[in-house]
């Protein structure tokens, strides 16, 4: 999987890689096409180039090295194409050799900027250079210069010649055509030069473009306060997330005044189940953790202030916001057939997380209970790192048991609004010991202020109903 396919996947992810300065087309076209990384040593690698540039960026003497890399970023193209005609051999026109003398210049600057910077090794393009630019002007402009054939030399000079004399034009033209033939001799030769250059003018514009990205995810991670990841054994089955929380969410409350609660977690390989009011963050809290097993396994740091994780082959969600319901399937249906493939996956021994919001939340009460005891016992027999949130109780079948601790009595001052109402709900995990939801929807109706008739009429019910 690679980025430009995952940003299809989660939200939160797509708002991650659009909040990346990525300065040039061949730097945002390098970022979609990485790929979804398994090993350890790979992932290292590229937290590592992280660390060290984020480093730089704090130091101030780097601080006009770090802006004029920004600047020559920014005057980068992508000439992809360009190079894979070097490849196969095509004669170049003007406009293609003007892209690669410009390259060639702009990355020798580049180089001259980072190259010791041991984060992007970026190769010398120095014959292109010398190539492209005989008379070493270093403008970025091109033609066939005159330098190239002392023939070509001598008919323009006896073109100009003949033009102030006021030489007859048919005769100008026949020397103009030799001189024509010529120049396109030059950029055969040119070209055929080129080619044996292609293959490291690829690897410079790979580099120059993870080179932008790099800087890009040092910035983000300064800005956003994200930290690099402590990675787990190979074998290791375990998340362990401090400070967690959500970028884009807290990018939105703290437009409306208020501030996101980190949220502290560590998952095994088992089932853990969340339970907690319907208000209290549960499928934000799923969302963070997909976001940050996304963001460590494409090299990036997460959003935490302390994480250590395993890298796993892949994370399966099932959130009902954020799935496409399969064509003419009710909701529940689809949700089954979305269970039924992370299923196919744990019996196949894949190393993959599950998250799973309000499982069969569509069905009955008993047959949902039912449905979520399945799933979370199968679960943790196969020892597959996964959440669940639910809002049933009697969930009896093995695993790790956590509740949102949901509203605060002693941070309850005055009237409690939609508006405000976010403010008394402490948003931390803690151990649940019991196998009973909280039963916080009653108290939330009372608070907003809902018809009293009707909250006394339904606490009657509910009151006949737990004496049956």
């Amino acid at each position: 999987m690679t980025i430009r396919e995952a940003i299809q996947n989660i939200q939160g992810f797509r708002y991650m890689m659009e909040q990346l300065n990525v300065r040039s087309a061949a730097g945002r076209r390098f970022l979609l096409d990485i790929v979804w990384m398994n090993s350890p040593e790979e992932v290292k690698r590229e937290l590592e180039r992280v660390v060290k540039m984020g480093v730089l960026l704090q130091l101030p003497e780097r601080k006009t090295d770090i802006e004029t890399l920004g600047v020559r970023l920014m005057q980068l193209r992508d000439i992809r194409g360009t190079i894979l005609r070097v490849s196969a051999g095509c004669v170049l026109d003007d406009l293609e050799l003007f892209e690669l003398k410009n390259f060639a210049l702009l990355l020798t600057e580049i180089r001259h900027i980072a190259g010791d910077w041991g984060i992007v090794s970026i190769p010398v393009l120095d014959p292109v250079v010398a190539l492209l630019d005989p008379e070493g002007n270093r403008i970025p402009h091109f033609y066939i210069y005159d330098i190239y054939s002392p023939e070509l030399a001598a008919l323009r000079a006896e073109i100009r010649v003949k033009k102030q004399q006021g030489e007859a034009e048919e005769e100008i033209e026949k020397i103009y055509v030799r001189s024509v033939e010529i120049e396109d001799q030059v950029r055969e030769s040119l070209s055929e030069e080129l080619h044996g250059h292609s293959e490291i003018l690829q690897q410079a514009l790979e580099a120059v473009a993870l080179l932008d990205v790099v800087l890009a995810k040092a910035e983000q991670a300064a800005d956003m306060q994200l930290v690099c990841p402590e990675l787990e054994g190979e074998e290791a089955e375990t998340i362990t997330l401090e400070g967690l929380f959500h970028p884009q969410v807290r990018m939105k409350l703290r437009q409306e005044g208020k501030e996101f609660q980190p949220v502290d977690l560590k998952l095994n390989a088992e089932a853990t189940v969340i339970t907690g009011a319907n208000m209290a963050g549960k499928t934000v809290l799923l969302k963070s953790v997909a976001l940050a097993q996304y963001l460590v396994q494409f090299g990036f740091f997460v959003p935490a202030s302390r994480a250590k994780m395993s890298l796993l082959g892949e994370v399966m969600m099932s959130i009902g916001d954020e799935q496409n319901e399969l064509s003419g399937l009710s909701s529940f249906a689809a949700e089954m057939i979305r269970m039924n493939e992370m299923v196919g996956k744990v019996k196949d021994g894949r190393k993959i997380l599950v998250l799973i919001d309000e499982l069969a939340r569509t069905t009955n009460p008993v047959e949902g209970r039912a449905i979520v005891n399945g799933v979370v016992d199968f679960l943790t027999k196969h020892r597959t790192m996964a959440m669940v949130t639910t809002h049933y109780n009697g969930i009896i079948a093995p695993c790790r048991r956590l509740r949102v601790k949901g509203f605060v009595e002693d941070k309850i001052k005055g009237e409690v609004t939609l508006k405000n109402i976010n403010e008394y709900i402490d948003y931390s995990l803690e151990e649940d010991r019991g196998n009973e939801v909280p039963h916080e929807a009653m108290r939330i109706a009372w608070m907003l202020g809902v018809d009293t008739g009707i909250l006394q009429t339904a606490e009657r019910f509910l009151t006949d109903r737990q004496e049956v």
